[in-house]
């Protein structure tokens, strides 16, 4: 396999595991009020795996060709797509700390 295809399907699963922590972070429900940091399903958890997953995804896509990205993004499904952009655009919008 090539090293483009190899980059191909680990940001397809990177992908995947993204889509799958996002909806499980909004499915999320305890008891007490309190998150246990140690836990698997911990929010703190959570946000490191996905802040590698996103960095694995600019990596792959910077040395990805134009057309591998496109018939990529074909086989992302529209809703992985769209929570991605909601977060990236809420992100972007949104003043950091309160300020401008």
């Amino acid at each position: 396999m090539t090293m483009m295809g190899d980059a191909s399907e680990m940001l397809a699963a990177a992908l995947e595991q993204m889509d799958g922590i996002i909806a499980g972070s909004k499915a999320l429900e305890y008891s007490n009020g309190l998150f246990d940091c140690q836990s698997p399903t911990s929010p703190f958890m959570g946000s490191l795996r996905v802040l590698h997953l996103v960095e694995d995804l600019r990596g792959l896509l910077e040395i990805m060709e134009i057309d591998e990205k496109e018939g990529l993004r074909c086989q992302v499904p529209d809703s992985t797509a769209e929570v991605l952009m909601e977060w990236l655009q809420n992100q972007m919008v949104r003043p950091a700390n309160g300020s401008l």
